[in-house]
């Protein structure tokens, strides 16, 4: 969810907050403010005190707190606790409640801090390893490259072995400002060659080899470009559905040259998309120049037992882990960087099997962080529930509050290792499987509490679908893993309220979770499209970028000037 923000700088272009007409305040108890701020930062904390008031006095009920810090006691920083029940304290004289956004998955970084190696893997498969003077390192096989990746092939403003955007109109081949070699790309002007959607880019499909592990790099300078986090560095799979492989975002209006470095996995595909660009530009140059790819190996090895290292022959012939080698350990492994570093090797034992110059054969999974922040668990590992259960008896502890919020949200990756595929099910049975178990764990110790989920993951008009990012099969029935108690948080406003009936027809009961920061679709209209649905019983002013201008206005509109206070309002 914290990707949203490109969501909603678009839907900022699209329109405005709409409706004049106030809404209805019947069927309307829950009537939540979303916060995505810290408790543990002092900052942080009193300013979400002070929005406390104004949120009261525009007749909200409840703050929805996603605090990416509220994990479990052992890892809890101190002072954390006592700052959770301040702010319910505060929270509470206003008469609002505060409901905890707990279980992270898709967004699992606080999982995979407890244990690295929890992360879902992406497997690596039959990688070329030579063995020379006591250690087996990669070999690409085969070699890859980007043909004028250095972009020095160029004819006026045209590159060989690139398909570019508006060539000599906002892509110029700069011959002084430069990073290597005699030549760069240069983009300026963008809006202005390209009025419409202000794309400015480079596409060129390039060869590789399934299952392999890949390190992307490319240079990059700004001077004033005032939309930085539409340019980046993208490797996106040969597909009709977007899926995306690699993406290196620019974070700066005015920097040097700057590199940008990744890796990826290269999964089934044998070709990939490799794009640079701007998608939005705005005022401002960026340039760009030395575009590289390699093959790498054991960057960020996951050790577990669902995620096997193996290796052998070019024959078959199976190699032991003690025996034959040493035990494989990255001492770097850091799931949540996209950098590449310096991977181990494979150490040979002085009893080894293995001779001096045999070529073997590597498998391994490792990995993988898609856009800026999206890193997913396994769902499979028994140690994931543990973490997950002792976050929820840490919270219930500080707060025993009366809703629990589950964060499934946008779960990228999912059902490559070992771990999952030994279970022999669908994507969708085993989120179904995972929300269950989510469920049962807040239940066991608290049966009266109320639970809700993000409605994305579960919805077959939003991301419960065949294809989605780097997910290995359907998400189709993942719905099947909620039961009708269970609350749905729906974000989907883009869908103008065609999947309203989807959840009210399964019996869940929905808040309407609108916003996203200044357009969009309106929560009146969106209220009027559930008309006659049983279980639309509130609405979320929800904001990804920390913008509380309009909550004031969109609550008038949501619930109407009538909405009781929230000290007079029961939840």
């Amino acid at each position: 969810m914290r990707t949203r923000w490109l969501v909603a700088l678009v839907m900022l272009a699209m329109g405005v907050l709409g409706g004049a007409q106030p809404a209805a305040t019947e069927g309307l108890p829950y009537r939540w403010l979303f916060v995505m701020r810290t408790a543990a930062n002092p900052a942080d904390l009193q300013r979400t005190i002070e929005l406390l008031p104004r949120a009261a006095a525009a007749g909200y009920n409840g703050i929805v707190l996603s605090d990416y810090r509220l994990w479990t006691e052992s890892q809890a920083s101190p002072g954390h606790a006592d700052a959770l029940r301040k702010l319910q304290t505060e929270a509470g004289k206003q008469g609002l409640d505060l409901i905890p956004c707990v279980m992270p998955i898709g967004y699992s970084g606080r999982i995979i801090g407890s244990d690295p190696n929890l992360a879902e893997g992406l497997p690596v498969r039959e990688a070329l390893f030579v063995a020379r003077d006591g250690v087996a390192t990669l070999q690409p096989d085969p070699a890859v490259s980007v043909p004028n990746g250095d972009l020095e092939k160029v004819e006026g403003d045209r590159f060989a072995d690139w398909g570019q955007d508006n060539a000599g109109k906002s892509i110029f081949a700069d011959h002084e400002v430069v990073h290597g070699g005699k030549t760069a790309v240069r983009m300026e002007r963008i809006a202005e060659a390209e009025p419409k959607y202000g794309h400015c880019r480079f596409i060129q499909t390039i060869k590789v080899h399934p299952f392999r592990q890949y390190r992307l790099r490319g240079w990059v300078k700004t001077e004033g470009f005032s939309s930085p986090s539409r340019a980046r560095l993208l490797v996106l799979a040969p597909t009709e559905v977007e899926r995306t492989l690699a993406d290196i975002p620019v974070t700066r209006e005015t920097q040097d040259w700057t590199l940008l470095d990744t890796t990826f996995n290269t999964l089934g595909w044998s070709e990939a998309r490799l794009y640079f660009g701007s998608w939005g530009g705005g005022e401002g140059r960026i340039w760009w120049d030395d575009i590289s790819l390699d093959e790498v190996g054991l960057v960020n090895v996951l050790r577990r037992d669902g995620c096997p290292l193996t290796v052998s022959s070019e024959a078959g012939a199976a190699y032991l882990e003690g025996k034959d080698f040493e035990p494989v350990r990255d001492p770097r492994l850091a799931p949540w960087e996209k950098g590449y570093h310096d991977p181990p090797v494979i150490k040979l034992t002085p009893a080894s099997r293995i001779k001096e110059g045999q070529r073997l054969r590597v498998s391994y999974y490792h990995p993988v962080v898609i856009h800026d922040y999206s890193l997913m668990c396994c769902v499979s590992e028994p140690k994931v529930y543990e973490l997950l259960a002792e976050q929820i008896r840490w919270v219930n502890g500080v707060l025993h509050p009366k809703h629990f919020f589950m964060q499934h949200d946008e779960i990228r990756a999912m059902n490559w290792d070992q771990a999952c595929q030994s279970r022999k099910l669908t994507p969708g049975q085993l989120l179904a499987d995972n929300a269950g178990k989510c469920t049962e764990i807040i239940k066991r110790l608290r049966p009266d509490a109320k639970i809700w989920v993000w409605s994305d993951m579960f919805c077959p008009q939003e991301n419960a679908v065949d294809e989605y990012y780097l997910v290995n099969g359907s998400l189709q029935g993942s719905w099947e893993g909620l039961t009708p108690e269970i609350g749905i948080a729906n974000w989907a406003n883009h869908l103008e309220g065609k999947n309203l009936k989807w959840f009210a027809d399964r019996g869940h009961e929905q808040v309407l979770c609108g916003y996203y920061d200044g357009g969009g679709y309106a929560i009146d209209k969106w209220r009027a499209a559930g008309h006659g649905l049983p279980g639309i019983v509130g609405a979320m002013y929800t904001t990804w970028v920390d913008n509380y201008r309009d909550m004031e206005t969109w609550a008038r509109t949501a619930w109407g000037e009538s909405a009781p206070t929230a000290k007079k309002a029961g939840n």
